[in-house]
């Protein structure tokens, strides 16, 4: 089995599991690393996920997925939060997270973006694989995301420390 389709295998079997505990599962990654390979799976919830929820998924997760025994060679299970600066790749992601400050990576540059080719702003807007950015300068930026490469969140570190 190729690596995409064991991870479609596993989301299939994970996801429901995540789900029933009120969890969302973000993202599902399958890498070497230099203690081997690394099954790791990023959930979230409204509010952000906590330590404990990782552990409880981990401990449930670990032993389904030796039950269905998908992955011959030893690996490492990884349950965690996307972190703060979480990838934003589904629908769900940019309704979830509008209003909030992202950073966008086009696959090139548009003519009104002067050779730029990552944007920060605030999502204001997602409808029909098109995202609205608000710029720091207040123009409203209107974004195909078949142009874009990658998007994630972008918090801004000095609100979050004038938050402690």
């Amino acid at each position: 089995m190729n690596k995409e389709d064991l991870i479609k295998r596993i989301e299939e079997i994970v996801k429901p599991i995540i789900e029933a505990r009120n969890l969302d599962l973000v993202d599902i990654e399958y890498v070497s690393s230099a203690e081997g390979m690394v099954l790791r799976i990023y959930i979230d919830k409204d509010g952000g996920v906590s330590l404990k929820d990782c552990e409880d998924v981990s401990i449930v997760l670990s032993a389904v997925l030796d039950t269905y025994d998908l992955i011959k060679e030893h690996y490492f299970l990884e349950v965690s939060s996307p972190g703060l600066y979480r990838e934003l790749k589904k629908e769900k992601d940019f309704l979830r997270y509008k209003g909030h400050r992202i950073k966008v990576k086009l696959y090139q540059t548009l003519p009104q973006l002067k050779g730029q080719k990552v944007i920060i702003g605030i999502l204001k807007e997602y409808k029909d694989n098109f995202i609205t950015i608000v710029l720091d300068t207040g123009e409203e930026l209107l974004l195909d995301l078949k142009t874009v490469a990658k998007a994630n969140l972008e918090p801004d570190i000095s609100d979050l420390l004038n938050k402690c």
